[in-house]
This record gives structure tokens, sequence and C-alpha cells, in this order.
């Protein structure tokens, strides 16, 4: 007897519950070993210490209850003493883990949450590249990808780069669409890491304009305006103190570009060529965005991901842990690839995960004994690089509309 579709759902769904509820529960039992969550307990005591006890979360008295934490778990992220340092209406997205006073459950249903969140965007990659692999290939490139150290270790972190990420993808979604009041929404969303979003949101804003899309640049001021009301409404000085953390940007943000691991590397030259790296990224980037506006969708995909890798290098401190929202490139080289050559195009985009995992995991071993700060510099190298590469090969297959792709497909197979 056939099952009724209604049936399938419901059994479905009880699946699905179940497998959280299975997740949710392994979260538990390794939270409790401390091994991890930095980024958590920045933003949960933060916003806990705003919501139950109405302090500052800048002041100097939630940073000492933040290191005295913080010190006690597994850093993926140091380089400077802990501290509060996002935007306060970034606040958002924790604040009802902040409601939780027990913070192993907190953290807990934080880290369940960004699990999801990671699954839906390797869902979110799929849809926006049109990239279509075959089910085992997929699976792979998928295991692959978010247990490399570039998605792990931001989930085990527990920072808002992975929900910067989301935010941010959905935007591009709804811009592909024409939803432009999503779109807008979400773009600004985005800036709740604005180190890791800023640049691509910068382009984002000024392609949108190209295309006269009006509506979602007033939404995105409208969202970002409203973000701002309700900072204001939790701390009506908040701006002031954020704007005096970025004014000393060096004592409070991680340390973390090529060019500090140049001048590591070699005192001598180091500062020329942080200057010359950061130099030649901006010209590629400002050449790339003239080309971009007025351009189809694809186009500006591509530049989008160019310049969220290239964010990573221009000059702008950043961590590993704010490569999540890297995993977007990675998908359009390896839909691209597969674009062109079907079948060999899905094994070279495993092949591409499988060294990277490998490169930065073997990165991390022999580094272990290392200064943080060091570890982190030698592996903002192995993604960003190799995605580089990646993207300009592929960028005329990018960039083209994709009937004119197809037809230049046959016309080769014709020969």
């Amino acid at each position: 007897m056939k099952q009724s579709p209604s049936l399938n759902t419901i059994i479905l769904f009880i699946f699905s519950i179940g497998l959280v509820i299975g997740v949710a529960w392994g979260i538990f039992q390794f939270v409790k070993t401390n091994v991890s969550g930095e980024g958590f307990f920045i933003q949960w005591i933060s916003l806990r210490s705003l919501v139950a006890d109405g302090i500052n979360p800048y002041s100097g008295e939630v940073t000492s209850r933040i290191q005295e934490t913080v010190k006690y778990e597994n850093s993926f992220a140091q380089g400077n003493p802990p501290k509060y340092t996002s935007p306060l209406y970034s606040g958002l997205v924790i604040f009802l883990f902040a409601l939780i006073e027990n913070n192993l459950i907190a953290h807990t249903l934080w880290l369940t949450a960004q699990l999801i969140a990671i699954f839906i965007l390797l869902i979110l990659s799929l849809k926006l590249t049109s990239w279509k692999p075959t089910w085992y290939i997929f699976l792979i490139f998928s295991l692959l990808t978010v247990f490399s150290y570039h998605v792990l270790i931001p989930w085990l972190d527990g920072g808002l780069s992975i929900w910067a990420a989301l935010f941010l993808l959905v935007a591009f979604l709804a811009i592909r669409n024409n939803w432009n009041e999503v779109g807008g929404i979400f773009l600004g969303l985005a800036t709740i890491q604005p180190q890791m979003t800023i640049l691509v949101i910068v382009f984002a804003l000024l392609w949108i304009a190209s295309q006269k899309k009006r509506l979602l640049v007033v939404w995105f001021f409208m969202t970002l305006i409203f973000l701002f009301i309700i900072g204001l409404f939790l701390d009506p000085d908040w701006i002031m103190h954020y704007l005096r953390l970025l004014y000393n940007f060096s004592e409070n943000f991680p340390p973390g570009n090529p060019g500090m691991l140049f001048r590591e590397l070699w005192p001598g030259l180091g500062k020329q060529l942080s200057w010359l790296m950061t130099g030649v990224s901006g010209i590629i980037l400002i050449i790339e965005w003239l080309i971009a506006f007025k351009k189809g969708f694809r186009w500006f995909l591509w530049t989008a991901c160019l310049t969220i890798v290239i964010s990573q290098w221009i000059g702008i401190p950043t961590i590993p842990g704010n490569f999540t929202g890297l995993i977007l490139p990675l998908f359009l080289v390896s839909a691209m690839l597969t674009e062109r050559w079907p079948q060999r195009g899905q094994w070279m985009a495993v092949l591409i995960s499988a060294v990277l995992f490998v490169w930065e995991w073997v990165l991390l071993y022999n580094d272990l004994y290392s200064s943080e700060p060091t570890m982190q510099l030698n592996l903002i190298i192995p993604l960003p690089l190799i995605l580089l590469i990646g993207l300009f090969w592929v960028r005329w297959w990018a960039i083209k509309p994709k009937r004119l792709l197809i037809e230049e497909l046959r016309l080769g197979e014709t020969y």
C-alpha cells in the first residue's frame, strides 16, 4: 500500500527532529569538555551582562568577566586579550541565547544552530552557483568542506562569522531573484561582522546601484538605521564605545594578514611587501569592480567571490575564523569546472577540497606549539591562495552568459 504524501512528510519531520535532538545531545557532551568556544563566550557574556545586569558590554568589568572565562577555553582566535569588539546590534543574533542562564545549555543550542546554518550555507552555495554534482561527489565534497579547518574551527569557536556568511548568501540569492526588500535587509544584517563583509557589501551596493535597483539600496540603509537604533536603545553610548575600539584597532583586534607574515619572515622587506600586496589587491579589485558594473548576475557573483577572497589579503586584519565566507567562492570554482568538464570537473573539485583539507590540518599540526598569532598567519595562506588561482582560472566561463558558454562547448565538441 502506497503511503500518502502527508504521512511521508510526518515521518520525515519526526526523523529530522530526532536527528537534531541526537546531534544536540552529542554537542552537549562535547561542550562539557571545554575544548573550544572563545567566540561564543565573548558574545554570550557581553550580551548576558547587558541583559541581566545592565552593564555596558564594552566596559572593563565585562572585559574582565570575558577574560576570566575565556582563559580556561582552548582558543582558536587569539592574538590580543579577548574582549567584546562587535557592533552592539550584532547582539541580536545571540540575544535569545543570552537569556539562558546556564552557559552549557546556551553553548549547546548555539553550536547546534550554527551547525544547521553551515548546512544551509552549503545548500545556498549550490543554488547560487547552479552546481549539480552527483550525490556521491557532493557527499565527499561536503564532508571535506565541513571538516576542513576553515569551517570546523569557526564552528567550534562559535563567533559570528557563520551568521555573517549566511546573511550574505541569502542577500545574494535575493538579488538574483529580484527580491529587493529581502536583499536589502539581509545585506544590512551581514554587517554584524564588518571586517569580514565590508568590501563585498560596498561592491554589492555599487553594482546594485548600476542596475538601478534603488529599492534594494533603500532597504539596506533602512535596515542599518534600524540596527543602529536598536543598539542605541540597549546602550545610548555604544557608537562612541565602538568608534573608540576602532581608533585603537591594533590593541583590540587580532592580527591577521599576509603582510604581517612577511614582516615576521623577512623583517627587512616585510613592510614593503605588505604595501605591495595591498596596492596590487586594491588595483585588481577596482578594475574588476568597474568591469562588472551593469553586467549580469553571473558576472556579479564571480566579482563578489573575488572580493571576498581578496578581502583576506588586502590588509584588513582577519583570522581563519572568518573563512566561512569563502565557502561560496569554493563552490563557484567547483561549479565552473563541472560546467566546463561535466565528469572530470567534479573530481577536480573534490581534489581541490582534499588538498585544502590536508594542507590546512598539516599546518595546524606543525604549528601547535607555536605562538597563536604565528599559527593564524600561516593558516591565512592556503584557502585564499587556491581560490584566487581558481577564480581567475574559471573567470571566462563564470562571467559569460550560460547560453553563450553552452554554444561554445558544443562548438568545441564538433572539432
